[in-house]
């Protein structure tokens, strides 16, 4: 992953006391089901291992259940969408590539910690664990289809910003 700068400025207090506040829309269990072969076979391969597709591994926000908007400045004027991830202790998400990478051209995805690094609040990329992170650090996948997943082990909950770009 590529470091491009901290936006910590940019993030508002509001966002996270509403996330902190809010469900949001619980995966698996809620949200859309997998609507392409790729993410087919992810799931599949989800359930072999034994993750239960009816439990909540995580929540998801974005602009259809959230107050605010997101207009990221490192974006500069391209195609953008985001969600956000409200991980809370005990919830993991499993190692996956993203389905919009499968279809978006020139897609670039990004990942912007909400929170400064907390013991516990792991962000797992190409096999490496992230952990020494500040609110508003955003980082570039090197592909946009590399294959991630988290965890949380901490105590508190752990809210992380995505963003992807394309053409």
């Amino acid at each position: 992953m590529k470091y491009i700068g901290n936006f910590k400025d940019w993030i508002k207090q509001e966002w996270i006391d509403e996330l902190l506040s809010s469900k949001g829309m619980g995966r698996f269990k809620e949200g859309p089901q997998p609507d392409s072969p790729v993410m087919q076979a992810q799931w599949v391969k989800a359930v072999k291992a034994g993750y239960n597709l009816e439990t909540e591994y995580f929540y998801m926000f974005d602009k259809s259940n959230v107050s605010f908007k997101i207009d990221p400045p490192w974006c500069n004027g391209k195609n953008f969408h985001w969600w956000i991830t409200k991980m809370l202790p005990g919830n993991c998400m499993p190692i996956h590539t993203d389905p919009h990478t499968e279809y978006e051209s020139n897609s670039q995805r990004y990942w912007v910690p909400l929170q400064d690094y907390q013991n516990g609040h792991w962000f797992v990329y190409n096999d490496v664990v992230i952990t020494d992170y500040t609110a508003g650090d955003v980082y570039q996948y090197d592909d946009s289809r590399d294959p991630h997943g988290a965890i949380n082990v901490g105590i508190t909950p752990r809210l992380i910003l995505q963003v992807s770009t394309s053409e």
